[in-house]
């Protein structure tokens, strides 16, 4: 089936995810030793063994450190040590690299690949042309970086990579993202690793088609997960803006993601997305979705950080009749703006942190008897006006009739006050 994504959405959306400042990282080795690579238009020369070029393709052979400068307007660099697996690192140092009909980078072969952004460097990577992106189809092949094997990305300076004529980055092992600034724009999906992605600094930036960063595969034990510790993370996607499919963990950093039917016409439009375990111990979170702002088919965990949603519903965990799969929400601050149901639990609910619900569901469910004292109350607001209620100030991200609201210290009947605008209400809360 063909899809088609709209150039000036991405383009557009590529702006208002632009990458905020980079996290350090360990440098790479020393400078003097490394293997110079210097890419020249349709050719390249090699400084020192390891490395060899073929018309326009440069294939690394040996483990060491090589650093790459210039442009190479329509060739690739293949990182392939053969049957003997060893660590490769690239230096990208003012590096421009096109691929016309395939990966800009290639890693066949290898044991660890580490991508290292040399500090105030600028870096390209493209496959495809800007033009494909009007004309993408789902069976057309060539992520910007493809690597068979684990891959890292670090250091301190930026890299673009244009997934022109599919993805951005696949990675069919394990990937991990510690520092640099990388802004991803993808036709297809923007981030993609077969068994895992951990994100623990720097700053990415992803505009994609489809999924903007997804795991695919839970083939072996442990595998399939998404782990963000650090870093800031901006996701505009047409499908789902972060997908593990098993756990998704979030411990800190800053997130922000936004699915939008606009960018390609899919099933999927959720905001965080996980097959297991979605969990949220830390860091700062602002979501927004067409569908499902967290959605897991096991069980979703809240226990610190702050959150702010703002989709269709809020929060679902469990399969649909599978009678299994909680909500927990108890820690960090939790808001939730939903067109229908801000908490969907096929499992139990339980909320003993700080939340506050509005949605346009008069079945908007409450947590299990005997726990946090709540309050539910049939109130309409509007989009753009301010609400106050506990202390806190929020604005209004969309129009609901229904408010839930609680947080720690509030006691069972306790008369509790909500302004809207300039309209004033009052209630007790219950358990």
């Amino acid at each position: 089936m063909k899809k088609r994504a709209s150039l000036s959405l991405l383009l557009c959306m590529l702006l208002l995810c632009a990458c905020g400042k980079t996290q350090s990282a360990p440098a790479a080795g020393n400078e003097n030793k490394a293997v110079r690579i210097t890419l020249a238009g349709d050719t390249a020369s090699v400084k020192g063994g390891g490395a060899s070029v073929n018309g326009s393709t440069v294939t690394v052979g040996s483990v060491g450190e090589y650093r790459l400068t210039g442009t190479l307007t329509d060739g690739q660099i293949v990182v392939d040590t053969g049957e003997n697996a060893v660590d490769v690192t690239l230096v990208l140092d003012g590096a421009d690299i096109s691929n016309s009909a395939g990966p800009a980078l290639w890693v066949k072969q290898a044991k660890n690949v580490h991508v290292v952004l040399a500090a105030n460097s600028q870096n390209r990577l493209a496959s495809g042309v800007e033009a494909d992106l009007a004309s993408y189809d789902e069976g057309r092949s060539g992520a910007a970086v493809f690597s068979e094997d684990d891959l890292v990305f670090e250091g301190e300076g930026a890299l673009a990579v244009y997934g022109y004529l599919n993805n951005g980055i696949t990675c069919k092992d394990d990937l991990k993202i510690k520092g640099g600034a990388l802004t991803v724009l993808s036709a297809n999906n923007g981030v993609r690793a077969s068994e895992s992605i951990a994100v623990s600094g720097g700053a990415l930036s992803v505009t994609a088609g489809n999924d903007g960063i997804k795991t695919s595969s839970d083939a072996k034990p442990g595998k399939g997960y998404i782990e963000i510790s650090d870093g800031s993370i901006r996701v505009a996607s047409g499908g789902d803006a972060i997908a593990a499919v098993t756990e998704l963990r979030v411990t800190g950093g800053t997130i922000q993601t936004e699915s939008r039917r606009e960018l390609v016409t899919l099933a999927s439009r959720k905001g965080l997305k996980a097959g297991t375990l979605l969990e949220i111990t830390g860091g700062s979170l602002e979501i927004r979705a067409d569908e499902d702002g967290l959605h897991c088919d096991g069980d979703v965990r809240v226990t610190g950080g702050s959150l702010y949603v703002a989709a269709s519903t809020g929060v679902q965990s469990g399969v649909k009749g599978s009678g299994v799969g909680d909500i927990a929400l108890s820690g960090g601050s939790v808001f939730l703006s939903a067109a229908k149901q801000a908490m969907k639990a096929e499992g139990g609910l339980a909320v003993s942190g700080e939340l506050l619900a509005l949605c346009n569901s008069e079945k908007q469910a409450v947590p299990d008897a005997g726990g946090q004292a709540w309050l539910l109350a049939a109130l309409e607001g509007s989009a753009g006006e301010t609400l106050q209620i506990g202390g806190q100030s929020y604005s209004v991200p969309q129009r609901f009739t229904q408010l839930y609201f609680t947080a720690p210290g509030v006691a069972a009947g306790e008369t509790l006050t909500v302004r809207l605008g300039e309209r004033s209400y009052t209630q007790q809360a219950r358990q």
